[in-house]
């Protein structure tokens, strides 16, 4: 628990989770199906949420690296939010993920959830190592619950495998020390 937020991961299916209010999945800079966890998603959520994202894209023209953006959740939770995380040889990828990171949990914060998990941002389909996913991702959302959190009172990190789970459960581990 830090500032009355529990910061917590476990290991599971991000579409078969029901206690949260917002969820995050890594997105491409158009905002189009791609990879099996944001499938998955946006199947279980219809196609509203694709509608939304097309009308988001053709004002936008693009999501940048490390810019996030949410919708509705459709049919499978209150909202979801879209992040765009880096690939490896782009430079500056932990960077990049803290800033990916960083703007998903504004967007929580902004449309007043107190709940939201996110996968392990550009692991599955941008090949990004657990290791440096886990250093960038729990350190910034514990320096966003101390410094801006107003609704926040849960975070989770989803995993789907064991040693991205031990790998996250090294860094956590160390910033409650």
């Amino acid at each position: 628990m830090i500032n009355n937020s529990i910061v917590e991961i476990f290991i599971g299916d991000l579409t078969n989770i029901e206690q949260y209010d917002a969820i995050v999945i890594p997105t491409n800079s158009r905002l189009l199906p791609s990879g099996d966890l944001r499938c998955k998603v946006l199947r279980k959520a219809g196609t509203q949420v694709q509608v939304e994202c097309n009308q988001i894209i053709n004002k936008i023209i693009q999501i940048p690296v490390g810019k996030s953006i949410v919708t509705s959740g459709g049919n499978f939770i209150n909202y979801i939010i879209h992040t765009n995380g880096p690939r490896p040889g782009q430079g500056n990828e932990g960077k990049k993920l803290m800033l990916a990171t960083w703007n998903s949990l504004i967007l929580a914060d902004e449309i007043g959830v107190v709940s939201v998990v996110f996968p392990p941002i550009s692991i599955e389909m941008r090949g990004i190592t657990s290791k440096l996913c886990a250093e960038a991702m729990l350190p910034t959302i514990k320096k966003y619950i101390v410094e801006k959190n107003q609704n926040l009172r849960n975070i989770s990190v989803c995993l789907e495998i064991e040693t991205d789970y031990k790998e996250f459960e090294k860094v956590l581990q160390g910033l409650s020390g």
